[in-house]
C-alpha cells in the first residue's frame, strides 16, 4: 500500500494502527495520528545497497538491474521514471519523486535568473525520459534516443549503479572510470585529514 502522507492528518476513526509504505520506508500511524517509522535497516532505515554496483545493458538496450536494487526498487513500487537531466548520467526515479522534480523546476522556471536553465533541464528530463517498469528479470528498457546521448550505442556494455538520495543513478564505463581517476588524482590522506576536521567521521 502506498500512501502519500502531507500535512496533518485527520482523525481516521480506525482504533488500531496501520502499517504504511512510504518512500521506501515502512511506518506506523496510530489512532491519535501519531506516526512513527519502523526502520528496516540498524543504521539508516534504508533498504538501498550502499556504494556501486556492477551492472550491464544487454544487446537489445535493456538494464540489467542487480538482484540487490531490484529488491529495493520493488520495495518502492511498480513504475519509474527514467530519464537524464545533465547527459551524463542515468536518473530512475519513482512517480511522486520525479513529480516533486517537476514541481522544483515549474517553480524555479517563474525566477528570471534561473527561467531558462529550469525549462530547459525539465524539457530535457521528459524529452529523454519514459516511464518504466523492471520486467520479471529484472531488465528494463532504455529509450533509444537516451542511450545516443550517453553514447550507449555498442551493446552489450558495462554500467555502475548506486543511489543518490530520492533516486538511482546509472553511469557508463566510462563515465565512472572518470570520476575513478579524478578521485585518484588527489591525495587520499590529505583529502580525508580535511574532510574529518569539518565533520567527517
Amino acid at each position: 500500500m502506498q500512501k502519500k502522507m502531507t500535512g496533518v492528518l485527520q482523525p481516521l476513526g480506525i482504533p488500531r494502527k496501520i502499517v504504511l509504505y512510504w518512500g521506501g520506508l515502512k511506518w506506523l500511524l496510530f489512532p491519535n495520528n501519531r506516526i512513527s517509522r519502523v526502520a528496516e535497516h540498524p543504521h539508516t532505515g534504508d533498504t538501498a545497497p550502499l556504494g556501486y554496483y556492477t551492472c550491464s545493458v544487454d544487446a537489445k538496450g535493456r538494464l540489467k538491474v542487480p538482484a540487490d536494487f531490484l529488491v529495493y526498487m520493488r520495495s518502492l513500487g511498480a513504475q519509474f521514471f527514467l530519464t537524464s537531466y545533465d547527459e551524463l548520467d542515468i536518473q530512475i526515479y519513482t512517480r511522486d519523486a520525479f513529480l516533486k522534480q517537476c514541481e522544483f523546476l515549474e517553480d524555479l522556471a517563474l525566477k528570471p535568473d534561473f527561467q531558462d536553465d529550469a525549462e530547459d533541464t525539465l524539457f530535457r528530463m521528459r524529452d529523454l525520459g519514459a516511464d518504466v517498469s523492471p520486467d520479471p528479470e529484472g531488465r528494463i528498457l532504455l529509450p533509444p534516443v537516451l542511450r545516443q546521448r550517453l553514447s550507449l550505442t555498442e551493446l552489450p556494455s558495462q554500467c555502475h549503479i548506486g543511489k543518490d538520495r530520492d533516486h538511482l543513478v546509472v553511469m557508463t564505463a566510462e563515465r565512472y572510470q572518470s570520476l575513478r581517476t579524478k578521485a585518484s588524482q588527489s591525495n587520499p590522506v590529505d583529502t580525508a585529514k580535511r574532510m574529518r576536521q569539518i565533520g567527517l567521521r
